[in-house]
């Protein structure tokens, strides 16, 4: 079966926006998105949020790693923000029977990943999506 897999680290705030998130890391996102910017009247996207992303080929439990490590030099403003009422999330995305995906089945967290999450009070979120309906 292939699978095509990608993850990302986000904050989101209703009340702190990616531009204050990003000032306050000192590292810039790779995509943002801007509370009500879809929809002003029924506020959509419901919050602002700062993401660091990974694409890629590889094993999702490697783009974790990857993601985590650039993220590792910040953790401490990411738990500051999660103490003022941000959300830290680890979204992991998988496609199961995709046409450009690769034959990865299982994955894996490692300790210092877990550590990481742990420390940053990010949880852990995953969705996964069967296409071959």
């Amino acid at each position: 079966m292939k699978v095509h897999q990608y993850c990302y680290f986000a904050l989101k705030s209703e009340a702190v926006s990616a531009a204050e998130i990003t000032a306050r890391l000192g590292m810039r996102p790779d995509e943002v998105l801007v509370l009500g910017s879809k929809s002003p009247e029924h506020r959509v996207p419901r919050m602002h949020s700062w993401e660091i992303v990974y694409r890629g080929a590889d094993p999702v439990d490697d783009q974790i790693e990857r993601l985590i490590g650039r993220l590792a030099p910040v953790r401490p403003g990411i738990r500051a923000l999660v103490d003022e009422g941000a959300t830290a999330v680890l979204q992991v995305v998988r496609y199961f029977h995709h046409r450009d995906g690769g034959e990865e089945f299982g994955w894996h967290l490692s300790p210092a990943v877990l550590a990481f999450l742990a420390e940053a009070a990010a949880a852990l979120d995953v969705d996964e999506y069967d296409l071959s309906e």
